[in-house]
């Protein structure tokens, strides 16, 4: 009688465990990809910047047991608006007119799902976790 609610509260901890390990694995990701933008956007004797794909990639590498089905999404956008209301951009779609450059902000979002245990056996089957960072393109 006991075994059930043990093995319920056990599995739930390793769920919940779980969850939080895969938030900060997906968040330190998007971390990873906004500084990658941002060192990446281009030096004075430099032609070419990283690319969205190649962004999006380098944050995927650093999801390791962060899930499953991991997806990554860049924007750029102005870096006034981040003093008014926070990064004005989603997605993969930038703020009208913005480019990658000096000056402008990057977002980069990383989400991904977590299949649960429990969830197998109660319907849940899995918890999406996203983590997102924005930070100034400086060099």
């Amino acid at each position: 009688m006991v075994a059930p609610l043990f093995f319920l509260m056990v599995f739930g901890t390793i769920d919940i465990g779980r969850a939080i390990w895969a938030n900060d694995v997906v968040a330190s990701a998007a971390r990873e990809g906004a500084r990658f933008a941002s060192v990446h956007a281009g030096y004075i004797d430099e032609d070419t910047l990283a690319t969205k794909d190649t962004i999006k990639a380098h944050a995927l590498n650093f999801v390791i047991a962060g899930g499953v089905s991991p997806s990554a999404t860049v924007c750029f956008s102005q870096a006034a608006t981040m003093a008014n209301q926070g990064a004005g951009c989603s997605g993969d779609v930038d703020e009208t007119g913005m480019e990658y450059e000096r000056g402008n902000l990057v977002t980069v979002r990383v989400t991904s799902q977590v299949p649960t245990i429990l969830g197998s056996f109660f319907g849940a089957g899995s918890w999406s976790v996203s983590g997102e960072s924005t930070v100034l393109i400086n060099n």
